[in-house]
């Protein structure tokens, strides 16, 4: 079909192009073939006739998608008009890739111009298959609602995922897949062959990164905390935690440490562990509170612990040591992070008495409160009884540099005694290999070397996570005996007033599961009561003082 385009509006264009026009709305793209095929005649109007320096406006999007772009391949001296271009460009560069994304995929196809994408890969170079457009998040909690664009920066950010694919190097990722932050920029918009092309390129980013742009270097524009929740919008794993806790058989869901996001050498973990019947998904506020601060996402990352809640305790701290010292033998091999690279601990509830384990030296407190002969007096070198040692023998560990407790039953819970208690006690199952321990070990030695005191607990297959958290278990009692190498932190939890003045007001407080004196812990380099039916993690006060701490630790420079 022949188009004939007036004089004028070639003109009005091609002036917008030269000398710039006010700030208006930008089109939507063209709705019909003829529109479009209008936009293109026209911009190859002015492609012949003037090297454009600035936008136009009240024009089609492909319009100004083009003309915007020819200003900014060259410098731009006077910031004003710099501004304005780069707006005009975010705007219609945010719609003309909305326009292109259906349901996550990428439409090619466009009507009369060629679409090219150069699309990323991620850091084991694999490809994304599916991308979200960040503004077009919606949540219920505005708490998790994303930003407005900045508008200083450039690009649109994206939320590109891919499946875990089952391969060694995913095995530290969550199973419900790989989600990274991807931002799209327009490489080019060109007339080729008397045909329109428009090339679009996608920068997988980890870190805030800058392009050269109109001779100025412009960030880019960067949100991974959106890929954080648009993972754990995903994620089932809140569904394995009563599964977990009554049979640690069937957990429903790996035991392990998962990363989030991708794991780098050059930021230091904040290991995160759950509590009783509880998953990862408690720290979805916290882990996205530190995704999105600048500061701390350039120098944290986030890792979530998962294990069955109804094993003991001490049982699941050991086996969560060595997964770390297994997780970061791996990693220091595959992305450089080392070792000593030092690392913060967050545990809530009884996740925080497992936590503790990572900073005390046990000595022989916790053995000698259970056995009455030594270790080196051990019958055989099995290994599954060396790692009954574990539970009961460790050091602090090296690698970590403080240590956060949250509604931490120190010195046990009272509700553990409650009679409903002891019934849901009744019907977990605990982790074979724990059961398995316990045979073994008994089938070494008699129940009368075992101390009066744990002789209940380790008879009859050996205790679960409920029995433990009694005021009255002995290692309960012993470990809160022992110094922490490192600093601690502590937020205590109440459903009363988050306040307290002497003993006796504070003796009467308690988060409706861990009263006051047992989540206390005198001990801390700083401490806050917040109000929290034990849920002091979605507190926004402990939130804060936890990310106001880890700014301290950081200042320190990470180390103890």
């Amino acid at each position: 079909m022949q188009m004939t385009l007036s004089r004028t509006s070639i003109a009005v264009a091609v002036f917008c192009c030269i000398a710039g026009c006010q700030q208006s709305p930008v089109a939507v793209v063209p709705a019909t073939t003829q529109d479009i095929a209008v936009s293109i005649e026209l911009i190859k109007r002015i492609n012949s006739a003037s090297d454009s320096q600035c936008p136009p406006v009240e024009s089609e999007l492909l319009i100004k998608l083009f003309c915007t772009h020819q200003a900014l391949k060259k410098p731009v001296a006077d910031a004003g008009l710099f501004q304005r271009l780069l707006r005009e460009q975010q705007s219609a560069l945010h719609q003309f890739v909305q326009h292109h994304l259906v349901a996550g995929q990428w439409q090619l196809k466009g009507k009369g111009y060629h679409l090219k994408l150069d699309l990323p890969i991620d850091e084991h170079g694999m490809p994304f298959s599916h991308y979200t457009p960040v503004q077009q998040l919606r949540f219920a909690d505005p708490y998790y609602q994303p930003p407005l664009p900045d508008p200083d920066a450039y690009g649109v950010a994206l939320v590109a995922e891919r499946r875990h694919s089952r391969a060694p190097f995913d095995q530290y990722y969550p199973r419900e897949g790989i989600f990274r932050s991807v931002t799209m920029t327009l490489e080019a918009i060109k007339i080729v062959n008397n045909e329109l092309t428009i090339s679009l390129k996608g920068h997988y980013l980890t870190a805030p990164q800058q392009m050269q742009l109109a001779g100025r270097q412009v960030p880019l524009s960067y949100d991974p905390a959106s890929a954080t929740l648009l993972l754990l919008r995903d994620a089932r794993i809140d569904q394995s935690a009563f599964s977990a806790l009554l049979d640690g058989n069937k957990p429903g869901y790996d035991f392990g440490i998962f990363s989030p996001g991708p794991v780098r050498a050059d930021r230091m973990p904040i290991l995160m562990i759950h509590g009783l019947n509880s998953s990862p998904m408690i720290w979805l506020k916290l882990s996205h509170a530190i995704y999105r601060d600048p500061q701390l996402s350039a120098h944290y990352q986030v890792w979530h612990a998962f294990y069955p809640s109804g094993a003991p305790p001490f049982f699941n701290a050991m086996r969560l040591r060595n997964d770390v010292d297994q997780m970061r033998n791996q990693l220091q091999q595959s992305v450089g992070l080392s070792k000593q690279t030092p690392m913060v601990v967050i545990g809530h509830s009884m996740g925080g008495i497992i936590a503790k384990t990572f900073i005390i030296n046990s000595g022989m407190a916790l053995w000698d409160e259970t056995f009455l002969f030594r270790p080196e007096a051990w019958p055989g070198k099995d290994k599954d009884l060396q790692r009954y040692r574990e539970v009961f023998l460790f050091k602090a560990r090296q690698d970590v540099d403080s240590v956060f407790f949250l509604d931490t039953p120190h010195h046990g819970a009272e509700l553990a005694e409650a009679w409903y208690s002891r019934l849901a006690s009744e019907l977990i199952t605990i982790p074979d290999m724990f059961a398995r321990l316990n045979r073994k070990l008994f089938q070494r030695i008699r129940l009368e070397t075992v101390t009066p005191q744990m002789q209940p607990y380790l008879s009859d297959g050996g205790p679960n996570s409920v029995q433990v958290l009694s005021p009255q278990h002995p290692l309960l009692q012993k470990i809160a005996t022992l110094p922490y190498q490192r600093p601690v932190y502590s937020v205590v939890g109440s459903d009363d007033k988050p306040y307290c003045y002497d003993e006796g007001a504070c003796a009467r407080l308690s988060d409706s599961v861990v009263p006051f004196f047992s989540a206390h812990e005198p001990r801390a380099e700083a401490q806050i009561i917040v109000s929290s039916q034990h849920d002091s993690y979605q507190n926004p006060e402990a939130i804060a003082f936890i990310l106001q701490q880890l700014r301290v630790r950081l200042d320190a420079g990470g180390s103890h």
